[in-house]
């Protein structure tokens, strides 16, 4: 059976469609970018339109308000983390919380969470949306609750919980919960400290094999907590 013509009204539709979802990403984009630099109160609608190479109109049309778009770009940024250490949480998630977990295993299992974690923090693919969520961090709205849920929420829960099995804490005990945040920070300083990273290491930016030492040397630590 052959495939029906598309009329040309269909073609248009679909055009139309994809033109209205590019401008949708590249308003996200442009208030990924402007919320960052600038906090939500100093970006106007106009800066976000021209921005985004959009009309004024547009802000209204896919999101309703300036507010929404403020969420939906905290939403993309849930995605790309969730995205990047979904997959290894998806592998393991069912044995880091098994009643079973040993010590070994459990450091083993943080050892392997760690990984993409770092490498993201590390890498300059984060350079993008850094800024937004270090702004969330210091004066959370309704959109740090969306990257915490969405996003990096599920890794610190996994982390906690690893880490207070490594160690023999009590599992949800602030001690646990404090200990887990010291090795988040590990990773933390290479895109909250970036500049001092970079200083530090005398150079303009962080190649691969810096990265593949930092997520050694991150293992390393992890492997110390067997001698608590």
């Amino acid at each position: 059976m052959t495939r029906p013509k598309e009329s040309i009204s269909d073609i248009e539709n679909e055009r139309s469609d994809a033109r209205s979802i590019a401008t949708r990403q590249r308003l996200v984009d442009a208030a990924i970018d402007l919320f960052g630099k600038f906090g939500y109160d100093a970006t106007s609608t106009r800066a976000l339109t021209e921005a985004a190479g959009a009309n004024l109109s547009a802000i209204p049309y896919h999101f309703n308000t300036k507010g929404a778009l403020h969420l939906a770009a905290a939403q993309h940024i849930a995605d790309m983390i969730a995205r990047t250490v979904g997959p290894v949480m998806e592998t393991f998630e069912s044995e880091i919380y098994d009643d079973g977990l040993t010590r070994t295993r459990a450091i083993a299992l943080l050892q392997e969470v760690f990984t993409p974690f770092i490498t993201m923090l590390s890498s300059e693919q984060s350079s993008k949306w850094a800024q937004f969520v270090l702004r969330e961090q210091a004066t959370p709205s309704e959109a740090f609750d969306i990257l915490y849920e969405h996003g990096g929420g599920r890794f610190v829960r996994a982390v906690t919980h690893l880490t207070a099995i490594a160690t023999g804490d009590e599992p949800g005990s602030k001690r646990a919960r404090l200990r887990a945040l010291t090795l988040v920070g590990q990773a933390l300083v290479f895109r909250s400290a970036r500049a001092l990273t970079l200083r530090t290491l005398e150079t303009d930016q962080l190649e691969q094999a810096d990265i593949a030492l930092a997520t050694t040397l991150i293992r390393e630590n992890i492997r110390l907590l067997s001698n608590l």
